[in-house]
């Protein structure tokens, strides 16, 4: 019995653990590389996003991503864009969005450069609408 619940400590510990390092990197102001972005924006276009995203506009399919590098971690966007299959099964919000639309966003083999232009373009995009623009 003790033992168990030393067990479950040690692990309830890991997870806020895990939970403070993605909200401090979540905090952290994220810096546009506007080459990376363009890439993106290509991206973007030629993978056909808004079939499932119109930024700042909440559809049934997917969840609006104005303002995404504001609430995740660079870390956790990566995770999501390269794997979002697993990453739905690991990860507690992943798995939330997947259930709140009923839908699951399908592995797009995105290279690490589609995958840093993607969320640098998603950034230009909340930059975008938050000046007005």
């Amino acid at each position: 019995m003790r033992s168990s619940f030393l067990i479950l400590f040690v692990a309830l510990v890991m997870v806020q653990l895990r939970v403070a390092r993605l909200e401090a990197q979540a905090a952290t102001p994220f810096k546009i590389d506007q080459a990376a972005a363009q890439w993106g924006e290509h991206q973007w276009k030629s993978r056909q996003c808004t079939g499932c995203h119109e930024p700042g506009r909440q559809q049934s399919t997917g969840p609006d991503l104005i303002g995404v590098t504001e609430r995740r971690s660079v870390d956790w966007l990566r995770h999501w864009l390269k794997n979002p299959l697993q990453w739905a099964q690991e990860d507690s919000v992943a798995g939330a969005l997947k259930k709140q639309f009923g839908s699951q966003m399908p592995n797009l083999d995105l290279s690490n450069r589609d995958v840093e232009g993607l969320i640098n373009y998603l950034a230009v995009l909340t930059q975008q609408r938050r000046s007005g623009q």
